[in-house]
């Protein structure tokens, strides 16, 4: 769980649901999760699974190991990779929702984290991160949604100065 910086296709408008909040889509499309579940479901009707050689999956069907199929309604279009060009950062708690807009260069989404921090900070009156932690996240491209540190929670933003 954490919060992630996912390539979009330009001008993205992440989906909102009737109530006006977004639904959560993982980062992958339905057709991509779909063809890796099959293979689990076929590595498993093989036997081939670690599980099943341990003998803890052996009472199981795939499904009830592994989870049903992908639910179409949780995962992003399909987009070809080159058609990915922008850059948006999620929280990845969920499925994955949208914590700031989608910008055309990563130097712009920086500029918008030192600015305005996330939705979530805005929403807690927190504004801006500092410019190191916010070039260091998108570089990294991932960063948990906090950690305790000398027992107390942090958050990216309140890092200080992350390190690579």
């Amino acid at each position: 769980m954490g919060r992630e910086v996912r390539r979009v296709i330009p001008n993205w408008e992440h989906p909102k649901g009737d109530d006006g909040n977004y639904l959560p889509l993982f980062n992958e499309s339905y057709r991509e999760a779909a063809e890796r579940w099959r293979k689990g479901l076929a590595e498993w009707e093989a036997g081939g699974r670690k599980a099943q050689r341990e003998g803890t999956g052996n009472d199981y069907e795939y499904w009830d190991w592994d989870g049903g199929p992908p639910d179409e309604r949780h995962y992003r279009p399909e987009w070809k990779p080159e058609e990915m060009t922008w850059f948006q950062m999620y929280e990845t708690v969920s499925e994955g929702t949208p914590v700031t807009p989608a910008f055309a260069t990563a130097e712009e989404l920086v500029d918008y984290l030192v600015t305005n921090g996330t939705f979530w900070d805005q929403h807690r009156g927190v504004r801006g991160w500092t410019r190191n932690n916010a070039e260091a996240f998108v570089k990294a491209g991932w960063a948990p949604t906090l950690i305790m540190a000398d027992g107390v929670i942090k958050t990216p933003r309140d890092m200080g100065d992350l390190k690579e």
